[in-house]
């Protein structure tokens, strides 16, 4: 049971140090998250990894899986509202994933 509750407050702690992505200001005016390329790009206590040249994504845990369509990121920013479209479609690709499954 101590070692659930020692890791349950590890995770907690980690998650409140984890950088936020830059929000910048596209062409349109509209406020935007930049994807980091190279790891996790995380916004509002969410992490994903975003690959825009192979339009996917993983949620930690889960497997790799296709950014929707109607999503635009070739210019490496999406809105907050994307973002939160991208989180739940990663959420529901499932399984046990690693940076290796991007086939």
């Amino acid at each position: 049971m101590r070692k659930w509750i020692g890791l349950s407050a590890l995770a907690l702690m980690t998650a409140c140090d984890v950088p936020q992505a830059p929000v910048v200001t596209g062409p349109d005016g509209q406020a935007g998250i930049q994807i980091n390329t190279s790891g996790l790009t995380c916004y509002d206590t969410r992490c994903l990894d975003i690959n825009p040249a192979a339009r996917s994504v993983r949620s930690i845990g889960n497997r790799t899986t296709g950014i929707p369509r109607n999503i635009n990121v070739s210019d490496g920013i999406v809105t907050p509202a994307e973002f939160k479209q991208i989180g739940v479609v990663a959420s529901l690709a499932g399984g046990v994933g690693s940076g290796s499954d991007r086939g």
